[in-house]
């Protein structure tokens, strides 16, 4: 019995794994297609399908490849039909950049998902906590600059004290103003707190028994005496992942990062939603305005029009109950308020 099961599901799997449709790709997707410097991961998904998010669906990823996943200029993308469903294959290049002969060989760097130079500012800038971690006492927070200043700037030299529950091996640490929390609109729950850096220290060691001292390699406002600090990671965060369909869930666009006014592609949001709701970064929600009410004009009896699609996002970062998500496309202005579904419930 056992057995039957077992090969049940596997006759079952490929049809789980593989429902992709000729319908579903563009009509002008090329049959081959040169990957180029500068190109993203989702906007090569565009070029074969109309819904870039089933980018997994058409991927024939080999098992037996580590990091099947991971696409570089250069690379050939093939499409080609198995058992009358489409699939894209690369064929994979020499990956030497042929700068100067001269030079040392310079290997390529495998395409990020998304536009770091659009997504990295973000993440740079802000930062999210979980509810049960205040910002206040996750790290520690400046005492005092080597010079007699209420603000610094880079490369000023500054002095920390640490909190007991603080990384001091860590070298590289953000400062940041005031935490704002972040409550469900709804049920009033905090979720969680947003964070806007002021700036980013490299911690040098102990200055005496209480202070840690630093110096201040960049800022993005006035940096000042009492400014909380986390540690920061040394490196740029990952944008390279796949994108694909987020599970079954609802949530909301709680807020947009930054100070624009109007939201659009390319810019980011924050979801009430998070990794305890199974978010993982790729993931792709629709985003929807509210349902309209209409008047029957036969009966004048109000009616409920479903909610009209805006756009799509895709999420970058979480903590446990929120995230950042960035704007991938839209036909009508975000806002804040506006439903998020997964995109396979239409």
């Amino acid at each position: 019995m056992v057995i039957r099961i077992l090969l049940l599901v596997a006759g079952l799997a490929p049809a789980l794994a593989w429902g992709l449709s000729p319908d579903a790709l563009r009509t002008d997707a090329p049959s081959v297609y040169t990957v180029k410097k500068g190109d993203t991961l989702w906007d090569i998904a565009g070029k074969f399908l109309d819904s870039p998010w089933r980018w997994p669906e058409l991927w024939d990823r080999n098992p037996y490849v580590s990091n099947p996943d991971l696409i570089y200029p250069g690379d050939r993308l093939r499409l080609f039909m198995v058992d009358g469903e489409p699939r894209l294959r690369r064929q994979k290049v020499e990956r030497l950049s042929p700068e100067v002969e001269s030079a040392p060989a310079q290997r390529l760097e495998a395409i990020s998902t998304v536009d770091r130079s659009v997504v990295l500012p973000y993440i740079d800038r802000y930062g999210l906590f979980a509810p049960g971690a205040d910002p206040k006492k996750t790290g520690g927070h400046l005492v005092a600059g080597s010079e007699e200043r209420v603000m610094y700037s880079s490369g000023d030299r500054v002095y920390a004290r640490l909190g007991e529950a603080a990384d001091a091996d860590s070298s590289h640490w953000y400062t940041f103003g005031e935490p704002q929390p972040i409550r469900d609109p709804e049920s009033g729950e905090r979720l969680g707190y947003l964070v806007e850096h002021t700036g980013l220290v490299e911690m040098e060691g102990p200055a005496n028994e209480e202070l840690f001292a630093g110096r201040i390699t960049r800022t993005y406002a006035p940096v000042r005496r009492g400014n909380g600090l986390y540690p920061g990671a040394a490196t740029a965060p990952k944008t390279r992942f796949l994108p694909k369909p987020a599970p079954a869930m609802e949530g909301r666009i709680l807020r947009h990062v930054g100070d624009e006014s109007m939201l659009g592609q390319g810019q980011m949001v924050v979801l009430n939603l998070g990794a305890r709701n199974g978010l993982e970064r790729g993931h792709v929600l629709q985003v929807r305005g509210e349902p309209r009410q209409v008047a029957d004009p036969r009966t004048g009896e109000p009616t409920e029009l479903p909610a009209r699609r805006k756009g799509t996002v895709m999420v970058i970062q979480t903590s446990e109950q929120l995230s950042f998500a960035l704007i991938m496309e839209n036909t009508r202005p975000i806002s804040r308020g506006d439903h998020l579904v997964s995109p396979q419930e239409g």
